[in-house]
């Protein structure tokens, strides 16, 4: 079984929906979503309302105490977790609902520790833009995005006690103990990492990841038909958004 670790707070219940919501439509059924929060009892109902709307699906609302920093809450909802694998299914970020199936498959086929993509979609809501950020133009070995870690419960190193920056240290530690990384290339559209306003980094951080990441006019051209049927397949949809790219745009509905 796979259990998908997401760590949620009051302010972000709107968009904990979408995750979960995400979580329910994943194309591989052995799965489970450990829902961990700091938010104490009203929040708790707010959140166990949500996953009752998803009585078919495999949803655990667990409650914290209200000290404990993000990479403390990221080493209890380990901990938690009942499956042989882990996913790291952040509350403000969108999954397509082949993310679980890509991965698992990527990861047993090279029978790997980890994987983690090496590029993701980027999307600015404000703004109504999308990205397509290739991370491999970052040096080796931190050349995929760290926040779409998936493998093995029995593997995962401690989280650092920080309040950010935590995925960084967690896959140093993953290196230093010598696991085997896979990197899944050139499926982004699986996931769409958020900027909503709220985020631990600030707007200038994510628009400097796409303006140094994106993918260039030819790469989105080449790729259109499959970026418009995967953004097809997210429910609710992200669009109207345009892709810019120098001298173009894509726009999807």
């Amino acid at each position: 079984m796979i259990s998908c670790l997401c760590v949620t707070q009051p302010q972000r219940v709107a968009l904990a929906t979408l995750a979960i919501g995400d979580f329910v439509r994943q194309t591989i059924a052995e799965a489970e979503l450990v829902v961990l929060h700091d938010g104490g009892p009203e929040f708790d109902a707010q959140l166990r309302a949500v996953a009752a709307l998803h009585a078919h699906a495999s949803i655990r609302i667990e409650s914290a105490q209200a000290d404990l920093g993000l990479g403390a809450l990221r080493n209890l909802s380990v901990q938690l977790a009942r499956g042989e694998w882990i996913c790291q299914w952040d509350d403000d970020d969108r999954y397509h609902p082949r993310r679980l199936e890509l991965q698992f498959d990527a990861l047993t086929a090279q029978q790997g520790d980890f994987c983690f993509l090496t590029d993701q979609l980027h999307w600015f809501p404000q703004q109504r833009e999308l990205f397509w950020d290739d991370w491999r133009i970052d040096p080796y070995p931190l050349d995929f995005v760290q926040g779409t870690l998936f493998g093995r419960k029995a593997a995962m190193p401690e989280y650092p006690a920080v309040a950010r920056g935590e995925d960084t240290e967690v896959v140093l530690r993953m290196m230093r103990a010598k696991r085997d990384i896979v990197r899944l290339r050139d499926q982004g559209w699986v996931y769409i990492y958020v900027y909503h306003g709220a985020n631990v980094f600030p707007a200038h951080h994510h628009a400097a990841i796409s303006q140094a990441k994106r993918y260039s006019g030819a790469r989105l051209v080449a790729r259109e038909g499959l970026l418009r049927q995967a953004l097809g397949e997210y429910s609710p949809g992200i669009g109207p958004v345009t892709m810019p790219w120098d001298g173009g745009a894509l726009s999807f509905p």
